[in-house]
Protein backbone atom coordinates (compact mmCIF):
# COMPACT_ATOMS: atom_id res chain seq x y z
CA UNK A 1 0.00 0.00 0.00
CA UNK A 2 1.25 3.48 -0.87
CA UNK A 3 1.70 5.13 2.54
CA UNK A 4 1.53 8.62 1.02
CA UNK A 5 -2.18 8.26 0.24
CA UNK A 6 -3.35 5.68 2.78
CA UNK A 7 -3.84 8.44 5.36
CA UNK A 8 -6.21 10.53 3.27
CA UNK A 9 -9.57 10.63 5.10
CA UNK A 10 -12.63 9.61 3.08
CA UNK A 11 -15.45 12.14 2.68
CA UNK A 12 -18.86 11.24 1.26
CA UNK A 13 -20.90 13.67 -0.81
CA UNK A 14 -24.64 13.12 -1.28
CA UNK A 15 -25.72 15.59 -3.93
CA UNK A 16 -26.80 16.22 -7.50
CA UNK A 17 -24.52 15.88 -10.52
CA UNK A 18 -23.56 18.93 -12.59
CA UNK A 19 -22.06 17.76 -15.90
CA UNK A 20 -20.32 21.12 -16.26
CA UNK A 21 -18.28 20.39 -13.13
CA UNK A 22 -18.95 23.71 -11.42
CA UNK A 23 -21.32 22.60 -8.67
CA UNK A 24 -22.75 19.49 -7.02
CA UNK A 25 -20.90 16.19 -6.92
CA UNK A 26 -18.11 17.26 -9.25
CA UNK A 27 -17.31 20.42 -7.27
CA UNK A 28 -17.45 18.45 -4.02
CA UNK A 29 -15.00 15.80 -5.20
CA UNK A 30 -12.57 18.44 -6.47
CA UNK A 31 -12.79 20.30 -3.17
CA UNK A 32 -12.12 17.13 -1.18
CA UNK A 33 -9.07 16.35 -3.31
CA UNK A 34 -7.79 19.91 -2.92
CA UNK A 35 -7.85 19.32 0.85
CA UNK A 36 -6.03 15.96 0.66
CA UNK A 37 -9.23 13.99 1.24
CA UNK A 38 -10.53 11.07 -0.83
CA UNK A 39 -14.04 11.70 -2.10
CA UNK A 40 -16.81 9.16 -2.65
CA UNK A 41 -20.27 10.02 -3.93
CA UNK A 42 -23.94 9.10 -3.90
CA UNK A 43 -25.91 10.96 -6.58
CA UNK A 44 -29.39 12.27 -5.73
CA UNK A 45 -30.22 13.66 -9.18
CA UNK A 46 -28.81 14.15 -12.64
CA UNK A 47 -29.02 17.62 -14.12
CA UNK A 48 -28.76 18.75 -17.72
CA UNK A 49 -26.87 22.03 -17.67
CA UNK A 50 -23.93 24.06 -18.88
CA UNK A 51 -22.41 27.40 -17.88
CA UNK A 52 -25.56 29.18 -19.08
CA UNK A 53 -28.08 27.34 -16.91
CA UNK A 54 -30.05 24.20 -16.12
CA UNK A 55 -32.32 22.61 -18.72
CA UNK A 56 -33.77 19.78 -16.65
CA UNK A 57 -33.43 17.77 -13.42
CA UNK A 58 -33.82 14.00 -13.19
CA UNK A 59 -34.06 12.62 -9.63
CA UNK A 60 -32.61 9.18 -8.95
CA UNK A 61 -34.47 6.30 -7.34
CA UNK A 62 -34.37 6.75 -3.53
CA UNK A 63 -33.86 3.00 -3.10
CA UNK A 64 -30.73 3.14 -5.24
CA UNK A 65 -29.53 6.16 -3.29
CA UNK A 66 -29.99 4.33 0.01
CA UNK A 67 -28.18 1.25 -1.30
CA UNK A 68 -25.29 3.39 -2.57
CA UNK A 69 -24.85 5.28 0.70
CA UNK A 70 -24.99 2.14 2.82
CA UNK A 71 -22.50 0.41 0.55
CA UNK A 72 -20.03 3.29 0.86
CA UNK A 73 -20.45 3.53 4.64
CA UNK A 74 -19.94 -0.22 4.96
CA UNK A 75 -16.28 0.27 4.04
CA UNK A 76 -15.91 1.95 7.42
CA UNK A 77 -13.59 4.74 6.23
CA UNK A 78 -15.97 7.71 5.79
CA UNK A 79 -14.99 10.50 8.20
CA UNK A 80 -17.49 13.20 7.19
CA UNK A 81 -20.51 13.75 4.94
CA UNK A 82 -21.49 16.70 2.77
CA UNK A 83 -25.14 16.87 1.71
CA UNK A 84 -26.36 18.96 -1.19
CA UNK A 85 -29.47 18.87 -3.38
CA UNK A 86 -32.32 16.81 -1.91
CA UNK A 87 -34.91 17.22 -4.64
CA UNK A 88 -37.73 15.14 -3.12
CA UNK A 89 -38.98 14.25 0.35
CA UNK A 90 -38.27 10.56 -0.24
CA UNK A 91 -34.63 11.37 -1.02
CA UNK A 92 -34.39 13.62 2.04
CA UNK A 93 -35.85 10.85 4.20
CA UNK A 94 -33.14 8.45 3.03
CA UNK A 95 -30.50 10.91 4.16
CA UNK A 96 -32.30 11.49 7.46
CA UNK A 97 -32.39 7.76 8.15
CA UNK A 98 -28.68 7.41 7.43
CA UNK A 99 -27.74 10.30 9.71
CA UNK A 100 -29.97 8.97 12.48
CA UNK A 101 -28.17 5.63 12.27
CA UNK A 102 -24.73 7.34 12.31
CA UNK A 103 -25.06 10.16 14.89
CA UNK A 104 -21.31 10.51 15.41
CA UNK A 105 -20.52 11.18 11.77
CA UNK A 106 -19.83 14.89 11.08
CA UNK A 107 -22.23 16.21 8.46
CA UNK A 108 -22.57 19.47 6.54
CA UNK A 109 -25.82 20.42 4.80
CA UNK A 110 -25.82 22.88 1.92
CA UNK A 111 -29.61 23.40 1.66
CA UNK A 112 -29.81 23.93 -2.08
CA UNK A 113 -33.22 25.38 -2.95
CA UNK A 114 -32.76 26.85 -6.41
CA UNK A 115 -29.95 27.18 -8.91
CA UNK A 116 -27.96 30.38 -9.38
CA UNK A 117 -30.02 30.93 -12.56
CA UNK A 118 -33.32 30.66 -10.67
CA UNK A 119 -34.39 27.07 -11.39
CA UNK A 120 -36.26 25.46 -8.48
CA UNK A 121 -34.38 22.34 -7.38
CA UNK A 122 -36.31 21.20 -4.28
CA UNK A 123 -39.96 20.25 -3.86
CA UNK A 124 -41.88 21.92 -1.03
CA UNK A 125 -42.34 18.62 0.92
CA UNK A 126 -38.57 18.05 0.83
CA UNK A 127 -37.90 21.53 2.18
CA UNK A 128 -40.44 20.94 4.95
CA UNK A 129 -38.70 17.67 5.90
CA UNK A 130 -35.33 19.43 6.00
CA UNK A 131 -36.75 22.10 8.28
CA UNK A 132 -38.72 19.78 10.56
CA UNK A 133 -36.61 16.62 10.75
CA UNK A 134 -33.19 16.93 9.13
CA UNK A 135 -31.79 20.10 10.73
CA UNK A 136 -31.43 18.45 14.14
CA UNK A 137 -29.38 15.60 12.68
CA UNK A 138 -26.83 17.81 10.92
CA UNK A 139 -23.56 19.05 12.42
CA UNK A 140 -23.80 22.38 10.59
CA UNK A 141 -26.12 23.85 7.95
CA UNK A 142 -24.73 26.46 5.52
CA UNK A 143 -27.54 28.41 3.80
CA UNK A 144 -26.97 31.54 1.79
CA UNK A 145 -29.26 34.49 2.52
CA UNK A 146 -32.07 33.34 0.21
CA UNK A 147 -31.93 29.77 1.53
CA UNK A 148 -31.87 31.01 5.13
CA UNK A 149 -34.97 33.08 4.40
CA UNK A 150 -36.83 30.03 3.13
CA UNK A 151 -35.69 27.73 5.94
CA UNK A 152 -36.33 30.25 8.71
CA UNK A 153 -39.47 31.63 7.03
CA UNK A 154 -38.39 35.25 7.47
CA UNK A 155 -36.73 38.00 5.40
CA UNK A 156 -32.93 37.81 5.29
CA UNK A 157 -31.52 40.81 3.48
CA UNK A 158 -28.89 42.29 5.80
CA UNK A 159 -26.46 41.37 8.56
CA UNK A 160 -28.92 41.76 11.43
CA UNK A 161 -31.47 39.54 9.67
CA UNK A 162 -28.73 36.98 9.00
CA UNK A 163 -28.05 36.86 12.74
CA UNK A 164 -31.76 36.54 13.49
CA UNK A 165 -32.10 33.71 10.97
CA UNK A 166 -29.16 31.87 12.52
CA UNK A 167 -30.85 32.09 15.94
CA UNK A 168 -34.17 30.97 14.44
CA UNK A 169 -32.64 27.94 12.74
CA UNK A 170 -30.88 26.97 15.97
CA UNK A 171 -34.19 27.28 17.81
CA UNK A 172 -35.70 25.00 15.16
CA UNK A 173 -33.13 22.32 15.98
CA UNK A 174 -29.95 23.12 14.03
CA UNK A 175 -26.83 22.39 16.07
CA UNK A 176 -24.76 24.99 14.22
CA UNK A 177 -25.48 27.44 11.40
CA UNK A 178 -23.43 29.44 8.92
CA UNK A 179 -25.47 32.00 6.98
CA UNK A 180 -23.30 33.13 4.08
CA UNK A 181 -23.49 36.71 2.86
CA UNK A 182 -21.49 36.73 -0.31
CA UNK A 183 -23.90 39.21 -1.92
CA UNK A 184 -23.40 41.91 0.72
CA UNK A 185 -21.02 44.83 0.20
CA UNK A 186 -18.48 42.82 2.20
CA UNK A 187 -18.42 39.01 2.21
CA UNK A 188 -19.74 38.49 5.74
CA UNK A 189 -20.72 35.06 7.07
CA UNK A 190 -22.59 34.60 10.34
CA UNK A 191 -21.62 31.58 12.43
CA UNK A 192 -23.72 30.42 15.39
CA UNK A 193 -23.03 27.23 17.34
CA UNK A 194 -25.97 27.58 19.69
CA UNK A 195 -23.91 29.52 22.22
CA UNK A 196 -21.59 32.00 20.51
CA UNK A 197 -22.51 34.08 17.47
CA UNK A 198 -19.67 35.42 15.32
CA UNK A 199 -19.42 37.33 12.06
CA UNK A 200 -16.54 36.50 9.72
CA UNK A 201 -15.82 39.32 7.31
CA UNK A 202 -13.73 39.11 4.19
CA UNK A 203 -12.99 41.02 1.02
CA UNK A 204 -15.77 40.84 -1.55
CA UNK A 205 -14.07 39.64 -4.69
CA UNK A 206 -15.72 41.30 -7.66
CA UNK A 207 -16.20 38.27 -9.87
CA UNK A 208 -19.68 38.34 -11.37
CA UNK A 209 -21.81 35.28 -12.02
CA UNK A 210 -19.85 32.60 -10.17
CA UNK A 211 -21.20 29.06 -9.97
CA UNK A 212 -20.86 26.52 -7.17
CA UNK A 213 -19.74 28.69 -4.26
CA UNK A 214 -22.19 27.13 -1.79
CA UNK A 215 -21.26 23.58 -2.78
CA UNK A 216 -17.57 24.36 -2.50
CA UNK A 217 -17.89 26.10 0.87
CA UNK A 218 -19.84 23.27 2.48
CA UNK A 219 -17.51 20.67 0.99
CA UNK A 220 -14.47 22.49 2.30
CA UNK A 221 -16.00 22.51 5.79
CA UNK A 222 -16.67 18.76 5.54
CA UNK A 223 -13.10 18.11 4.40
CA UNK A 224 -11.67 20.10 7.28
CA UNK A 225 -13.89 18.24 9.75
CA UNK A 226 -12.67 14.95 8.26
CA UNK A 227 -9.12 16.15 8.83
CA UNK A 228 -9.92 16.51 12.53
CA UNK A 229 -10.35 20.28 12.79
CA UNK A 230 -12.82 21.94 15.13
CA UNK A 231 -15.98 23.31 13.52
CA UNK A 232 -15.15 27.01 13.91
CA UNK A 233 -11.69 26.48 12.41
CA UNK A 234 -13.19 24.43 9.59
CA UNK A 235 -15.55 27.29 8.74
CA UNK A 236 -12.78 29.92 8.76
CA UNK A 237 -10.50 27.81 6.58
CA UNK A 238 -13.33 27.00 4.17
CA UNK A 239 -14.14 30.71 3.78
CA UNK A 240 -10.52 31.49 2.93
CA UNK A 241 -10.35 28.61 0.43
CA UNK A 242 -13.53 29.68 -1.37
CA UNK A 243 -12.40 33.30 -1.57
CA UNK A 244 -9.19 32.35 -3.34
CA UNK A 245 -10.97 29.82 -5.57
CA UNK A 246 -13.29 32.64 -6.66
CA UNK A 247 -10.35 34.98 -7.20
CA UNK A 248 -8.70 32.40 -9.49
CA UNK A 249 -11.91 31.47 -11.37
CA UNK A 250 -11.85 31.29 -15.15
CA UNK A 251 -14.57 30.75 -17.79
CA UNK A 252 -15.32 27.38 -19.36
CA UNK A 253 -18.17 28.81 -21.44
CA UNK A 254 -20.05 32.06 -22.06
CA UNK A 255 -22.10 31.82 -18.85
CA UNK A 256 -21.27 31.55 -15.15
CA UNK A 257 -17.74 30.92 -13.90
CA UNK A 258 -16.98 27.76 -11.92
CA UNK A 259 -14.51 28.16 -9.08
CA UNK A 260 -10.90 27.16 -9.54
CA UNK A 261 -10.83 24.33 -7.00
CA UNK A 262 -7.24 23.41 -7.77
CA UNK A 263 -5.74 26.90 -7.64
CA UNK A 264 -3.06 25.61 -5.25
CA UNK A 265 -1.73 23.48 -8.11
CA UNK A 266 -1.70 26.35 -10.58
CA UNK A 267 1.69 27.84 -9.70
CA UNK A 268 3.75 28.45 -12.85
CA UNK A 269 6.33 25.83 -13.68
CA UNK A 270 9.94 26.88 -13.28
CA UNK A 271 11.82 26.99 -16.59
CA UNK A 272 14.31 24.20 -17.05
CA UNK A 273 17.92 25.24 -16.56
CA UNK A 274 19.66 23.09 -19.15
CA UNK A 275 23.08 24.05 -17.79
CA UNK A 276 22.41 21.85 -14.78
CA UNK A 277 21.06 18.90 -16.72
CA UNK A 278 22.25 15.63 -15.24
CA UNK A 279 23.04 17.12 -11.83
CA UNK A 280 21.47 15.64 -8.70
CA UNK A 281 18.77 17.97 -7.43
CA UNK A 282 18.77 18.78 -3.70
Amino acid sequence: MNSTYSFWPVVLTIAGFDPGGGAGIAADLKTFAAHSCYGVAAITALTVQNSQGISSVHPLDPAVLRETILSLLADGRVKAVKIGMLSSRSVAEVVGDVLEANPGLPSVLDPVVRSSTGVELVEAPALAYVRERLLSRITVVTPNMAEAAMLADMPVENLEQMKAAAHKLAADGARAVVVTGGHLDRAIDVFFDGVVLESFSGERIKVDLTHGTGCTFSSAIAANLALGRQLRDAVVLAKAYVAEAIRRAFPIGPGRLPLNHFYRMAEPLRPIDHSTAGETMP
